[in-house]
């Protein structure tokens, strides 16, 4: 990933009873986990979706020593009728599980069924060379599971099945809407002038990305039940062969950041894809909010501080702003009214 959390900022999540935010549209939040799925590494999902008035157990999902959480009535009633699905996945090799929670509430309360799929968070750099490929694979293994499972099947409108990430997500997010990234410019990646965020961490523990299951990695991971893809500073968007996404089997919406990303131009031109930059945004605004002393701590556990540098305003209103044309795609992309 893009930043590191160690000791007390991996701080369990932390349920506060009795939390409530007044006004808001009731948000529901459940959990699935699978150990046997995803190559037997275990499949944990964080699913949010719109719930009856007669709301579960308050808490904040996501909550630690670093990062704001974000309010849910556990196994609250869901809302009748069969609702569209949203598959996330958010962050890179190393972010911790529900980075993606304030995105997955807000779609949530605006009609979504929004399952954060987590796989098996890599142990090591060597461990991680596979999660290129590895994500996308285990969102359609999480989408296999959500369509076969009793609750929830009756519950989702398979017809209606869109995927979103952020980082390495948005590249997941990418591929299972049918892009496929050129191998060899993989490869050259952590030596060319738009190196990938994690290049110094394979570097430090002696690993070449380069070393990838080749095979694995060009094999197309496309889903056919996918209708709608966001991705948002999806990483590696340089390495894209452009004409595998040219023909966007699926509805696709890139989003950038406020300085251009390498591949972006020559996306837009040779795929015909335009990538809309999020003004004043900057890759950390697609986290949580931080805690007051959220940068402090990262300094003191050796993280990254900066992955608190924007203040809470600020990021609230990045939030806001993603979200909003968030939801309005995935409404025309999907077909829905209203």
């Amino acid at each position: 990933m893009i930043a590191r959390l160690t000791g007390l900022a991996l701080a369990a999540l932390l349920a506060v009873p009795g939390f409530a935010e007044e006004g808001a549209t009731a948000v529901g939040v459940s959990t699935m986990v699978r150990p046997e799925a995803n190559f037997d590494r275990g499949i944990s999902m964080t699913i949010w979706y719109p719930a009856q008035s007669d709301a579960g157990a308050s808490e904040l999902v996501g909550r630690n020593a670093v990062f704001e959480g974000t309010p849910a009535q556990r196994e609250a009633s869901p809302q009748p009728g069969k609702l569209p699905l949203v598959l996330l996945s958010h962050g890179g090799l190393r972010s911790a599980e529900q980075s993606g929670a304030w995105l997955a509430a807000k779609l949530a309360a605006g009609g979504f069924i929004v399952a954060e799929v987590s796989g098996q968070r890599p142990r090591d750099q060597a461990s991680a060379v596979g999660e290129i490929w590895r994500r996308p694979a285990e969102m359609a293994q999480a989408l296999d599971l959500l369509l076969s499972d009793p609750d929830w099947q009756m519950r989702i409108d398979e017809t209606r099945v869109a995927v979103a990430g952020v980082a390495l997500g948005g590249t997941a997010a990418l591929m299972l809407g049918g892009g496929q990234i050129d191998t060899a410019a993989y490869a050259r990646n952590c030596d060319s002038s738009h190196p990938a965020p994690d290049c110094d961490w394979f570097a430090e523990g002696g690993v070449d990305p380069a070393s990838v299951d080749v095979q694995a990695l060009s094999l197309e991971r496309r889903d056919p039940r996918v209708r709608a893809v966001l991705a948002l500073a999806p990483e590696y968007l340089a390495e894209f062969r452009p004409e595998t996404l040219a023909p966007r089997r699926a509805a696709t919406k890139v989003y950038g950041l406020a300085e251009p990303a390498a591949g972006e131009t020559r996306l837009a031109v040779q795929a015909g894809i335009e990538v809309r930059p999020l003004e004043d945004a900057r890759l950390y605004d697609l986290f949580a909010r931080c805690t007051p002393d959220g940068a402090k701590l990262l300094e003191e556990e050796g993280g990254d501080p900066a992955l608190c540098g924007s203040t809470a305003e600020d990021r609230a209103a990045v939030h806001d702003a993603v979200a909003s044309d968030a939801l309005h795609f995935l409404h025309r992309a999907l077909g829905l009214t209203g």
